[in-house]
């Protein structure tokens, strides 16, 4: 989008370009519970699914034609584009939920997976969508007037078609129905009676999501303006080059996924190691942060460069000093190192941390309705992802990327802390349940073991 948004308004600032990353998430964070609360209420998913389709191919519309509108309005109209598809985007918890309510306890983890693999993949394979488009340039087709189909447009005008083929598949082919779905008038011994919920758990799951959406916002957010300081790249090899990184990560992020979705998501289930999985995921997020943090260790410096284009404009690449003041005594991350941890390193961890607390949140949830429970998991990645991009633009903008990615560290270090220390609180109610009787029984057993004992040395 940055590049994007450059080209047709180039006095726009990476700040204001964080708040439309943001709005995105406060849609979502906004509409995530209501379209829970709603699939509940109805116990239907068609008219949400249906109400963020049109939202969607309403705002993708809009995104694909703001040359229409004036220069020094179309920042405003991206803002408002990024916050209606965001609003579209709280389908997300909808889809999610009945996956888990749609599918017998045996067979939720992959029907989870399956849902949230599609998401996780859509993270990673969306920005690296318009590098398939790359060759068109800009402008690239003119359709009409200021209307082009080029390599910043395309990705909307594809969106905008799949967004109607999906309207169509709803209404047509998909069959809603449920089961295992627990309810609160059922008297016969055969109904499914409603799991009690670990709100401790809930809450920690909860606020890992929170964290990992604050950390996958920092790639979201500044990773093509990282990449355009740090390599010198211009706003076109912005869009080739780390399109290529992001098409690498949606490779071993889609291999990931499939990974999950024929064998490791129902491992993990069967065997309750959603909790070692998560752990492992946020550790390699932490481990991304350390290889790509600039350090002073790194032999080179930033560099910048003013061009001549087309003989007539002036394009700055690199990393400005009059721009970002921090530039001097900043050091360039090894190229090669950096497309590694994006490819590999954090293409991994995202289907690592996000997958297993999926899986894990659900059965937290048991028997339950799930849509506004979902809905509020959700809400509050939206939220993150709300006030990320401000924080994170804000703070590359003054302090460039040591402070930003030390901010990074210390999330991530926190959250790990705590899944460490409360490790064995992070389970569904009847798990904690079991434990605790077989703690219980255990010390029994063990005082009626030393009482036979002392029992028996008396009598000798």
């Amino acid at each position: 989008m940055w590049p994007y948004l450059n080209t047709i308004d180039p006095s726009t600032t990476a700040t204001f370009f964080g708040f439309i990353t943001a709005s995105f998430s406060l849609g979502q964070a906004i509409t995530s519970p209501l379209f829970g609360f709603w699939m509940n209420k109805i116990k239907s998913v068609k008219p949400p699914l249906t109400m963020s389709l049109v939202m969607m191919m309403t705002s993708n519309l809009i995104y694909a034609s703001m040359e229409l509108f004036p220069q020094a309005n179309r920042r405003y109209i991206m803002l408002a584009a990024r916050f209606f598809i965001g609003m579209a985007a709280g389908d997300v918890a909808v889809m999610r939920a009945y996956a888990a309510t749609a599918s017998i306890p045996k067979d939720r983890p992959r029907a989870v997976v399956i849902a949230g693999s599609s998401w996780t993949l859509g993270l990673t394979l969306g920005p690296a969508f318009p590098v398939i488009f790359s060759p068109l340039g800009y402008p690239g087709w003119k359709l009409f007037g200021h209307l082009h189909f080029d390599m910043y447009t395309a990705p909307a005008w594809v969106s905008l078609v799949n967004n109607v083929i999906s309207l169509i598949l709803l209404h047509t082919i998909f069959h809603e129905a449920y089961v295992g779905v627990a309810s609160k008038d059922a008297k016969s011994d055969s109904a499914i009676q409603q799991t009690k919920i670990n709100k401790f758990g809930v809450f920690i799951c909860i606020l890992t999501r929170f964290a990992l959406l604050i950390v996958f916002t920092n790639n979201e957010t500044i990773g093509s303006l990282f990449s355009m300081a740090m390599y010198n790249w211009t706003n076109a090899q912005a869009v080739k080059y780390y399109g290529l990184i992001q098409v690498g990560q949606a490779a071993i992020d889609f291999i990931m996924n499939m990974l999950f979705i024929v064998w490791l998501g129902q491992f993990l289930g069967n065997k309750k190691l959603e909790r070692l999985a998560t752990i492992f995921g946020l550790s390699l997020m932490l481990v991304f942060h350390l290889l790509t943090f600039p350090w002073p260790f790194w032999p080179n410096k930033l560099k910048y460069s003013i061009n001549q284009v087309n003989g007539t404009a002036t394009e700055i690449t690199g990393c400005y000093t009059q721009t970002y003041s921090w530039c001097p005594s900043t050091h360039q991350v090894p190229l090669v190192l950096y497309a590694f941890s994006m490819i590999v390193i954090m293409a991994i961890a995202l289907a690592m941390a996000f997958l297993p607390i999926n899986i894990l949140y659900c059965k937290i949830l048991g028997n339950n309705r799930q849509g506004t429970m979902t809905g509020i998991l959700f809400m509050a990645g939206s939220i993150a992802r709300t006030i990320g991009p401000i924080i994170v633009s804000s703070l590359f903008d003054h302090f460039g990327p040591e402070v930003t990615w030390g901010m990074e560290i210390l999330v991530l270090g926190a959250t790990i802390s705590i899944w460490v220390v409360f490790y064995r609180k992070i389970i569904p109610y009847d798990e904690a349940e079991s434990i605790q009787s077989d703690e219980i029984s255990s010390k029994k057993d063990s005082f009626t073991s030393s009482k036979t004992d002392s029992t028996f040395v008396e009598r000798l």
